[in-house]
């Protein structure tokens, strides 16, 4: 069977929740970082801005209604940044929801790491991308990987001279063509001091510099990140991104009932969505426009999930209804895009060509 038949005949169904089950909250925009392949260098109209107080005062009792199963402190921004943040995860924490953070590690002093361990958190991933053991970062500009070892180190020793089992430890690595020789290493390192999982993502080309970047692409020849790790594998709980373009397509943030809440308050179906930027697919340019269902300024979790736009979105994924777009070698010819703004199936967002519904590009 020919490619293009292929695609025609893909056969493309998926879970769907029905509540929400997996809240994403931005606890700030500020980061103290300017990494190259973060979306922040390519947002239109980015505004830095924290979680407020009286954000908090609404959304809190919506989480107490819903009760989500997990509560992930992730956006585009360093949620350690939040002045309040303390305040916030104690809030969060009488809850009785699974609370996983995400941080780039810069501000786990040994007071931040010793607070994180007695509340206790019950997930923290951090993030790493360069070489683990050299003193220069190219790709995590105003990092320092002396801190973030010696951040890491204080705390997995703070950890075990607790006796607790939380919070899991993850490490977050982006894999691209001038790190994924670095990464067994840097692996190696962490099971050293005792991370428990690790993730490796794929490299969203979020700018024209960073689309040569990418190892999955469909028009040069792969570096097949399962075969470099394959060792590592076998002495880590690891999930490896797939590198496989061609794929069903299954929206991990739909089947989880996932919202996101950027530090404005807008809620979005997922990070992706949340902000308008750029994206480059084989060094061709489309843009991603952001899609805001509602703000808990004004309306609850609960009734922008029951909105009628939300559900017509929900209803679009149990058979994956989204053109298969990512192969597109022209989409600035496309009418329905360029002049309609939608895809050629009426809808209004980026879907059809997303790199996570591929498990290209991994979240904790």
């Amino acid at each position: 069977m020919k490619f293009i038949d292929k695609l025609l005949v893909k056969p493309e169904k998926q879970a769907v929740s029905t509540r929400i089950r997996q809240v994403y909250i931005e606890f700030s925009t500020h980061c103290n970082l300017s990494c190259r392949s973060c979306v922040r260098q390519s947002i239109i109209d980015f505004k830095k801005s924290h979680f407020t107080h009286a954000l908090m005062r609404k959304l809190l009792p919506m989480l107490e209604t819903l009760n989500p199963e997990r509560i992930v402190l992730l956006g585009f921004g360093e949620a350690l940044c939040n002045p309040n943040i303390k305040e916030y995860l104690e809030e969060l924490k009488k809850l009785g929801t699974r609370l996983v953070l995400v941080s780039n590690a810069s501000f786990l002093t040994e007071d931040m790491s010793s607070y994180l361990v007695r509340l206790p958190l019950d997930e923290l991933y951090v993030s790493w991308d360069d070489d683990i053991q050299s003193a220069s970062t190219t790709i995590r500009r105003g990092a320092s990987s002396g801190i973030f070892r010696s951040n890491l180190e204080a705390l997995t020793r703070i950890k075990t001279a607790s006796g607790s089992a939380l919070p899991i430890l993850g490490m977050q690595i982006v894999a691209a063509r001038s790190n994924y020789q670095f990464i067994s290493r840097t692996l190696a390192y962490g099971r050293s001091i005792g991370i428990d999982r690790f993730i490796v993502s794929n490299l969203y080309p979020y700018s024209e510099t960073m689309s040569g970047e990418i190892l999955y692409d469909v028009l040069v020849k792969n570096i097949k990140l399962l075969k470099i790790l394959r060792r590592e594998t076998k002495f880590n709980q690891i999930k490896i991104a797939n590198q496989n373009m061609y794929v069903n397509r299954s929206c991990p943030f739909m089947e989880k009932g996932t919202v996101f809440i950027t530090a404005e308050g807008d809620i979005s179906p997922c990070p992706e969505l949340a902000y308008t930027h750029p994206a480059f697919y084989s060094g061709i340019k489309r843009m991603h426009n952001r899609y805001i269902l509602g703000n808990i300024n004004t309306h609850t979790l609960e009734e922008i999930w029951n909105s009628e736009a939300y559900m017509e979105m929900r209803g679009n994924f149990h058979y994956f209804e989204y053109p298969d777009c990512a192969y597109c070698q022209h989409p600035d010819l496309c009418e329905t895009r360029t002049v309609k703004g939608s895809d050629c199936f009426g809808n209004p967002t980026p879907c059809g060509e997303c790199l996570w519904a591929r498990g290209v590009v991994l979240c904790p």
